[in-house]
């Protein structure tokens, strides 16, 4: 299920937030709907590109060409893209991290191994939140913003 709203709320707060223009907890703030499991899964992404111990902005943390921007424009292009999220789903459900931390411990940690496992075998992580070259190339071919206006051949 692809809810554009959440999607279009999440990737312009990206683009704020990548540019300095809000702050880590103004990024937090969006709402989006959990049943939508592509915008879900980026706003739980962007945990890793902030810290939630205080308020601040960006500063020097996306810098040209690191892989956390590539990381933030793929995830712009794919919230602007009407491409369906195909990697397993990541659940923050309090049930869900105690069966997980339960199954660890009884697995000696072999459990998180073979999540781990089965996430990277679900596509290509590279080109994560999309799941295959051949997708980053359609949304990559069809870009929402910056795209320009077709002018007509004279």
């Amino acid at each position: 299920m692809i809810d554009r709203d959440s999607r279009n709320r999440l990737a312009e707060a990206f683009r704020q937030y990548a540019s300095g223009r809000i702050t880590n907890d103004d990024l937090d703030a969006v709402a989006v709907d959990w049943r939508d499991k592509g915008a879900a899964a980026v706003k739980l992404q962007a945990w890793s590109l902030y810290s939630d111990l205080k308020k601040h902005y960006v500063g020097n943390r996306l810098l040209p060409r690191s892989k956390d921007r590539r990381t933030v424009a793929r995830c712009i292009a794919f919230l602007h893209s009407d491409e369906e999220y195909y990697w397993p789903d990541v659940s923050l459900r309090i049930r869900d991290m105690l069966w997980n931390l339960l199954m660890n411990i009884l697995t000696l940690g072999r459990w998180a191994k073979k999540q781990q496992e089965q996430f990277k075998e679900a596509g290509d992580f590279e080109v994560w939140p999309l799941s295959s070259r051949s997708q980053l190339e359609r949304v990559a071919k069809r870009p929402k913003l910056l795209a320009g206006l077709r002018r007509p051949k004279v």
